[in-house]
């Protein structure tokens, strides 16, 4: 019986083992190594808390591919919604943990052992995978605590780095008023109304920040710093709109994409409509764009364009930007642009030492101080034991980016001489070096589809195009 062992219980590694189990036509055995987080939840859906909504409509937030209202009549058999009309429902934003409950349904009937017809035998190990040896046509798997996995195929689904270490903060790991981790349970214990407490950051996990401040009704002070200073931006309601860049074929440099979307910009401006609608009718071809372009364009536009595109492509629901919004409108919430240089314990607070827009050394004084600054970037100097030996056996090797491993067009882990892997595979937010756009559901539901049919040496099943659009229409 061949098996297949799945590194990460979030999304990607849950939905990837669902669909080994939905195209499988000979027996298989699916390991899953879930760490951390509850299996089938990961980061994103692991939160208990009923403010954190998804970022996403419920009509682009369908586990399949193949069956894109999947999600949607799920939430029909929810009481909660029975009032709710069909047409609203498919433009509601929903808690972040009611998706995380369609997560764990999904995996529990097809992964569970209740169907006598499945040919595939799952299980769930909570453990942490730290090495791969490869041996024969395929690799063991070496967990922390348990046994070695031998397996014909292994599935890297890690999810986003931790958060990069600011200078300082490693002094900071035993100090209360210092989170690192802004996923663990900080706010079960708040400093009073009269502290001021301060989030790095201003992206999607600081902004889940100060909502749940708010949502528990702390009334302190709240500085939010980052390099631009920008926060994503609301969702909003639209008009159909042709894509600005032809579907040619033909490849087009950083210079004709930026020329052609700023011009698309202006248009929609012109109508009085929102122009991250240019940035919306990319969405299905994002990929290709950032493949065809150089390694010093990428990081042209990684440098130049994208704080922006970021703000733009990755907004935020309705009632969430109303909340910040309220915040940044009575005083509470205040935004710094400015650059982190350390981070130091004093007797009374946290000392974030900053540098301005015009230079100037600034330090904010901290009750609380929370990191939000995101995964870290760099994938060379991984803190990740795991790819610090799949580096050092030569296994995999970092994206031309270093943003991730790198991988070719079915998923396989390229290896340090340049070659496919017979046995590893990869999706997920650490292909966003090859990708960039692959931290979305539309996406990695796609990818988890299509690994699976490749492990499986499946011809991948032709989906139905369809836009992904974001806003509504």
């Amino acid at each position: 019986m061949n098996t297949t062992a799945i590194i990460g219980g979030g999304f990607s590694g849950t939905l990837a083992s669902v669909n080994l189990v939905r195209f499988a036509k000979k027996q298989q055995r699916v390991v899953i190594v879930n760490s951390g987080r509850p299996f089938g939840r990961g980061t994103a859906y692991g939160t208990t808390r009923p403010e954190h909504l998804l970022n996403v409509a419920a009509r682009n937030m369908s586990a399949f591919p193949d069956h894109p209202d999947h999600f949607f009549h799920w939430l029909r058999s929810r009481c909660e919604f029975d009032s709710v009309p069909d047409a609203e429902l498919r433009e509601t934003f929903v808690p972040r943990q009611i998706y995380g409950d369609y997560v764990r349904g999904v995996a529990t009937h097809f992964l569970g052992s209740h169907d006598p017809r499945s040919q595939v035998e799952c299980k769930v190990i909570e453990d942490t995978a730290v090495d791969i040896e490869p041996r024969g046509d395929g690799g063991v798997v070496l967990l922390e605590k348990g046994q070695p996995i031998e397996a014909q195929n292994v599935l890297l689904a890690t999810g986003n780095q931790p958060p990069a270490g600011l200078p300082g903060a490693e002094r900071l790991a035993s100090d209360s008023r210092y989170v690192g981790n802004p996923w663990k349970n900080w706010h079960e214990s708040l400093p009073n109304d009269d502290a001021h407490i301060v989030v790095l950051g201003t992206g999607l996990t600081a902004v889940d920040v100060v909502v749940t401040l708010r949502k528990k009704g702390w009334n302190g002070r709240i500085t939010a710093i980052s390099r631009n200073g920008m926060l994503p931006q609301r969702h909003f309601r639209g008009i159909q709109w042709p894509s600005v860049v032809p579907d040619d074929g033909q490849h087009r440099s950083l210079q004709e994409l930026s020329k052609l979307i700023r011009q698309d910009c202006e248009r929609l401006r012109g109508v009085s409509q929102n122009p991250a609608i240019a940035v919306d009718k990319l969405r299905g071809r994002t990929q290709a764009f950032w493949q065809n372009l150089t390694i010093e364009e990428k990081q042209r536009f990684l440098k130049e364009y994208a704080p922006s595109w970021n703000v733009i492509r990755h907004r935020i629901a309705g009632p969430i930007h109303d909340a910040i919004t309220d915040s940044l409108d009575c005083g509470q919430l205040t935004i710094i642009p400015a650059t982190i240089q350390s981070l130091s314990a004093e007797e009374r607070t946290i000392d974030v030492s900053l540098i301005d827009t015009s230079s100037q050394p600034q330090t904010v004084h901290g009750d609380l101080v929370i990191n939000c600054t995101g995964p870290k970037a760099r994938f060379s100097n991984s803190g990740i034991p795991l790819y610090q030996q799949l580096f050092a056996r030569g296994l995999a090797k970092p994206d031309d980016m270093d943003m991730g491993i790198a991988v070719d067009s079915h998923f396989a882990v390229i290896d340090a001489d340049g070659q496919s892997s017979a046995f590893l595979h990869a999706i997920g937010p650490i292909l966003k070096g090859t990708l960039w756009e692959t931290v979305a559901v539309p996406e990695l539901r796609a990818q988890a589809m299509h690994v699976a049919q490749a492990i499986l040496l499946q011809p991948p099943v032709h989906i139905q195009d369809f836009d992904t659009i974001e806003y509504c229409i």
